[in-house]
Parts: C-alpha cells; sequence; structure tokens
C-alpha cells in the first residue's frame, strides 16, 4: 500500500507542468508525505520482522534472546531518530562512482517513447561500461541507449512542457529524460558528463596489443538478402577510404554521410560537433545501413572529396593533421576544411546572384511540357540499367523529355554531343546553383555534385526557366537513385514541386521509377499532394498501372493510418520496403517490367 502511495505521487509529481507552480508545491509537499509514509511503514516491517525471528530463538538461546532486547531497543531509537529526520533535501541522489568498470551511477529516470503518443515511462537506468542502459526491471533484458559515451553530449530542455528535463544526443537519436527534481537533473547530467571526459582518457585496446573485436550489425537489407556481413569492409575496399579522410589514421569506422567520406572516432566526435547541416555522421559497424547509402559512400569515398575540399592544400602549403596531432589541430583543420572552406579553388561565378546568363543558352530555352503517363504495356523494359550515376549510356526516353534541353543534350538545344562544351570549358563558368542543377542532370555526376555544394550552392536551388524544376526533380528524371540519395542527405526538400505542382514523388511515379518512389515514401514524401491537374501520386499510378508503385502507396497510407491509431503494426511494412530498396540497389532490372507484366503478378 506504502509502495503504491509513493508511485502515485511521484508519477503526479513529474506530470504537473511547469507552469502551474502552485500545483507544483503541493505535489511535492504530497511527494514528501508519502515518502515519510513510505519509510514509516518500511522501518515498521523490518523491525516486526527482526523482533519475530528474535522470539523465536527466545526459548533456545538465552544469550540471543538479550541481544534481540538491545537489538530492539538500537531500532527504536533509530526510528525516533528518523522520524524527527527533516527529509526536505533527501531525494536520494545518485552517487557517483570512480573505479573503472563499475557502474557510474544509476537511479530512476522518466524517458519519452519514440512512438506516436510520446508516452513517458519510469526506467532504472544506469551508466556503466562508457554506455547509458535502462530496464524495466532488475531481471528485464538491459537495453542500451548510447553504445559510446564519446559520441553523445548531454543538455538540458528548460523550454520543455514537464520539469526536469534533459537530453542524451548521440549521432544517431536523442533520448529525452526526465528526473525527479533539481538535484537528481544536476546529478545526472554530472554523471553522464564525467562519464564522456572519462571515456575520452581512456586508452584505445588496440594500443596496449589487444584486438579488438568488431561488433556485429543490427539485421538489415544487404545481410538478409546475403550481401557482406560488415559494411565496414565494402566503404573501405574503396581506394582512399581506407584511412581516414582528415587526419589518415588507418581503418577508420566512422562515415559522414552526406559527404561520403569514412572517419576515424575522434575526427568523427569533431565532425558531429559541427552541425548535421556540415556534416552526419554514422559508424560503419554500429547502426544499420540502407542499401542506397552504402552504394553511394562507394561511390564518392575520401579521394574525391578531398580533390575538391582540398584542392589548394599543396599551393597554401598547408600541414594536414596527423593521426597523433592534437584534437586542437584536428578540430581547428576540419574547420578551415568544411565549415570556411579555405581550400577549395573557388569559382569565378562562386559568389554572384544566379541569373539566366549563367545558365548555358540550352538551359534558358523554353522546356518541353512535362510527359502524361504512357498507357499500360509502353514502359520500357531495362530501364533500370540506366540509374548508375556516371553511366554512358542514355538515359530513358520518357526521362529525355523530361530533362529536355537543361541536360545539354536534349533534341531542341541544336547541340550534337561532339559539338556540346566540355565541362572544364563551361560548367565552371556556372553558378553553383546552375552548376548543382546540370550535375544532376542525365547523365548525373556526384563529384561535380559535390563541388557544386561545396561552392555554396543551394541543394533546392529554382531553375524559373525550366519550370521551377530543383536539382532533386532533374535526378528523378535521370533515374538515378544515388543522385536522389545524394541531395537528400545534403537537405533537398522531397515535397518541393515544380511550377505545375508535381514533387519528386509525382515524377518517379509518372516515369515509373519504382526504387525512386520507395525512397521518398522513406524519406516521408507527402502522398496525398497534389499536382496541378487535382492528381495525387496513387491516382497517377492506378492511371499508369504501375502496380509495385501502387502497392508501396498503399502501404505508406496504411502504415501512416495505423500511427494515427497508435498501433506499431508488423514488420511486413518494413520488410517489404527493405526488398524494394535491395532490387533498386542491387538489382534494378527486376523493377523495369512492362506494366503488362504486374498485371499478370497481382492476379
Amino acid at each position: 500500500r506504502g509502495s503504491e502511495c509513493l508511485g502515485s505521487a511521484l508519477h503526479h509529481n513529474a506530470e504537473v507542468p511547469r507552469r502551474r507552480q502552485h500545483d507544483a508545491e503541493d505535489a511535492m509537499v504530497a511527494l514528501k508525505a508519502a515518502r515519510t509514509t513510505f519509510r514509516n511503514r518500511a522501518l515498521d516491517y523490518v523491525l516486526q520482522v527482526e523482533w519475530a525471528g528474535f522470539s523465536l530463538l527466545f526459548n533456545q538461546l538465552h544469550e540471543l534472546v538479550l541481544e534481540s532486547a538491545r537489538e530492539k531497543r538500537d531500532m527504536e531509537q533509530r526510528h525516533a531518530v528518523i522520524k524527527q529526520k527533516d527529509l526536505t533535501q533527501d531525494d536520494d541522489v545518485p552517487e557517483i562512482q570512480a573505479e573503472p568498470g563499475a557502474v557510474v551511477t544509476e537511479g530512476y529516470l522518466y524517458k519519452r517513447a519514440s512512438n506516436a503518443f510520446k508516452t513517458w515511462s519510469r526506467r532504472w537506468f544506469s551508466i556503466q561500461n562508457n554506455q547509458l542502459v535502462y530496464q524495466k526491471k532488475a531481471k528485464d533484458v538491459v537495453t542500451v541507449v548510447v553504445e559510446d559515451l564519446r559520441l553523445c553530449t548531454v543538455k538540458r530542455c528548460p523550454d520543455h512542457e514537464r520539469r526536469f528535463c534533459f537530453e542524451v544526443v548521440s549521432p544517431s537519436k536523442t533520448c529525452l529524460l526526465q528526473a525527479d527534481s533539481e538535484r537528481h537533473l544536476q546529478a545526472w547530467m554530472c554523471a553522464v558528463q564525467s562519464s564522456i571526459a572519462s571515456a575520452y582518457n581512456e586508452d584505445h585496446p588496440e594500443s596496449s596489443g589487444q584486438v579488438r573485436s568488431r561488433p556485429k550489425l543490427r539485421p538489415g537489407p544487404c545481410k538478409r538478402h546475403g550481401g557482406p556481413e560488415h559494411v565496414v569492409d565494402r566503404v573501405q575496399r574503396l581506394e582512399g577510404n581506407a584511412q581516414c579522410c582528415d587526419c589518415r589514421e588507418a581503418a577508420p569506422e566512422w562515415a559522414s554521410i552526406n559527404l561520403g567520406i569514412t572517419l576515424c572516432i575522434e575526427c568523427s566526435g569533431i565532425h558531429r560537433s559541427l552541425g548535421v547541416h556540415f556534416s552526419k555522421v554514422r559508424s560503419l559497424t554500429l547502426d544499420a545501413w540502407e542499401p542506397e547509402l552504402v552504394k553511394l559512400m562507394t561511390v564518392l569515398g575520401n579521394q574525391v572529396i578531398n580533390q575538391i575540399y582540398e584542392a589548394r592544400v599543396e599551393e597554401m602549403n598547408m600541414k594536414r593533421p596527423q593521426p597523433g596531432s592534437p584534437r586542437s589541430e584536428k578540430e581547428a583543420w576540419i574547420r578551415a576544411k568544411y565549415v570556411e572552406k579555405k581550400f577549395i579553388t573557388k569559382f569565378p561565378n562562386a559568389g554572384m546572384p544566379p541569373s539566366r546568363s549563367n545558365e548555358p543558352p540550352e538551359q534558358r530555352r523554353s522546356p518541353r511540357p512535362f510527359p502524361k503517363p504512357k498507357p499500360p504495356g509502353q514502359i520500357r523494359r531495362g530501364a533500370g540499367k540506366r540509374e548508375e550515376v556516371g553511366a554512358r549510356e542514355g538515359v530513358p526516353t520518357l526521362a529525355r523529355k523530361v530533362i529536355g534541353e537543361a541536360s545539354g543534350k536534349g533534341l531542341r538545344a541544336g547541340v550534337s554531343p561532339s559539338r556540346a562544351p566540355p565541362p572544364s570549358e563551361d560548367l565552371r563558368h556556372l553558378h553553383p546553383g546552375a552548376l548543382l542543377y546540370r550535375a544532376a542532370s542525365a547523365p548525373p555526376s556526384l563529384p561535380t555534385m559535390s563541388d557544386a555544394l561545396a561552392h555554396g550552392a543551394d541543394v533546392n536551388w529554382v531553375n524559373t526557366a525550366q519550370e521551377s524544376r530543383t536539382p532533386l526533380l532533374q535526378a528523378v528524371a535521370a533515374n538515378s537513385l544515388l543522385a536522389c540519395e545524394f541531395l537528400l542527405q545534403n537537405g533537398a526538400n522531397v515535397n518541393q514541386s515544380d511550377s505545375k505542382g508535381q514533387g519528386p514523388l509525382h515524377y518517379a511515379t509518372i516515369l515509373g521509377h519504382t526504387g525512386l518512389a520507395c525512397l521518398f515514401l522513406k524519406r516521408g514524401a507527402n502522398m496525398n499532394a497534389v499536382d496541378g491537374e487535382g492528381k495525387d501520386p496513387l491516382g497517377i499510378a492506378i492511371d499508369s498501372a504501375n502496380a509495385d508503385i501502387v502497392t508501396l502507396l498503399r502501404l505508406a497510407k496504411m502504415r501512416e493510418a495505423e500511427l494515427a491509431l497508435g498501433q506499431s503494426g508488423d514488420e511486413t511494412y518494413l520488410d517489404i520496403f527493405q526488398d524494394f530498396s535491395f532490387m533498386a540497389s542491387n538489382d534494378p532490372e527486376k523493377l523495369a517490367r512492362k506494366a503488362y507484366d504486374l498485371k499478370l503478378t497481382t492476379l
């Protein structure tokens, strides 16, 4: 009974909003009273148990009877002292242990769930082995919140509706926690910060001759379909990726997914401090990787990116940091390289506002109208082969009509491939936004796109001369999964539409690019958006008899409805999307089926 009252008081104290100060004071008073009652009853219970035990031995051992009397008297005295004790500041603040390998601190915290209702649950948290973990009950399996405290940070949340809240931010997620009081909050934040500092001071196992076992990936699409067990092996196999992109330390196990480079653990921490608008850090060994992201990492790499961001290092006689260089030296180098961009080769028009005069003549022509969906049975087989970035084959006919003159190879441009100006003579005189737009056109060039972004190109740059299309829409028209993934990783708006109200999902549906439609749905594309003709992607897919895209859209709508009702659903949705992602990245030919074939498969 006392435990239930204490639990109820704790929950009531946690639920009081910050703005209701009077209710907060009442809740604190009720909590103190519940704690006092609970402890009194607990002490009474312990006293009764102890006395009953000694009573059983009264007739057997007279000495134990006398001893029990003394114990009883002592317990009564302690009981009286505890009753008189001021419990105002007694909040059971967890103590911090300094022994290596031991539990640094532990105690109850409220954790906000990541579901649709954002419910709060009370869990037993502890910091041990440089990890933040929690469990519901003592016998439950421990759940790891933060794998490595060296890669996280802790901060208060003064603006949150609840009191005493703080966040533990890691590269992959953010965990919102709530303490019982201000003292609890300070103690936990101090414990996390101390653990981060001590984790950095510990020596790596490799330095003492030990061999660190590589943790296995969570079951992902690559592993389920028979791919390599470790993403790190595929990424490091690319020339230049076997060393850290910034300090050249061997065997890097971290990556910046929007830049496409590999990093050591220390440089990854510095990259994470820059913010996700500069660098998105992910572990090659701890995180789950989608197949399109793995493929993107194997197309870019350290060698390509360093040719852009370190183009003038030799000319400026700059000294690169080494693996053993101080952290401050590495941080200064990384900020100069990626934030200040001191070492890139400046474009002639990099600082000028975009204008139609910056665009090549073929881009300034009136664009062709966006094509209507083809009748069933007319979608070309084999179009999926042409999604590779930098492929030498031409883009599909339908995509060629969408791009028009933007790619510089449209039929109305009047420029044959042999007479088209080379990139060294033409592209570098474009504004960075126009260069990004041009590089995303068929055939897309990821190195050129990276170069444009390094020179300040707006990833959502709008070409007003081409129906207000964006680089992402051009990449969709070119049916390039990697170019779309690269733009999305660098902040492209998945819902930005052209002048006709057609966004990337509309483009992918009209052109029959199933892999791209799957990618945009995973990235939160608006399935209910309608174009200028009042059509949404599902209606377009039904009209064009594209069963694969219809299936994806209907599954996504079902998933959205389940989440709105607070239902988690089964894993069928994720499995189907993972299968489509794997096929789009590794076997695109399977997604380039005719509409007639799609109808047969659905019967």
